[in-house]
Formats: C-alpha cells, structure tokens, sequence
C-alpha cells in the first residue's frame, strides 16, 4: 500500500519512475492487452487505476522513447493521488 509520503516531487523523474515500476499492471491484470484497456479507461476512482495507468504510461513512454509521457501523466495523476490518499 502507498502514502501520500511515497509520492514523488513532480520534476523527479528517476524517483517517477521508481514509483511508476513499484506497481507492475500486466501482473495485476494478468497481460499486456487488458492492462492496456484498464489504462485507457482513465476511471480515476482508486489507487488501483491510478497506479496503472501511470505503469502503462511508464512503458508506453520507454518503448517509444517518450520520457514526456511519464512526466505529463504523473503531473496529470499527482492531484488524484492526493485526495485518494488524504
């Protein structure tokens, strides 16, 4: 389980990243293809959907060289991380 503590600054990418690869979605979601559609979803409602939808923009962003993604979906996710976590 997470805490707001656990949180990386939004400009930290190594600790983003770290972060990021704590929560292994294709495990969670038992393959690539539903962990991708889990993703998509962009539902917000628990830590569970936050964390994969970070995972999946984590991979998304190192196969296609994209260090931006990470980035812009942590800044993007940080509020709702917080108020799940408060």
């Amino acid at each position: 389980m997470i805490s707001i503590q656990d949180l990386p600054d939004k400009n930290d990418y190594e600790q983003i990243i770290l972060f990021a690869a704590n929560f292994n979605g294709y495990d969670h979601y038992g393959s690539f293809e539903a962990c991708a559609d889990a993703a998509n979803l962009k539902k917000r409602e628990t830590l569970i959907d936050l964390q994969t939808e970070l995972f999946f923009a984590w991979r998304a962003g190192t196969h296609l060289g994209q260090t931006s993604n990470l980035l812009n979906s942590y800044k993007e996710l940080e509020p709702y991380f917080r108020k799940l976590l408060t």
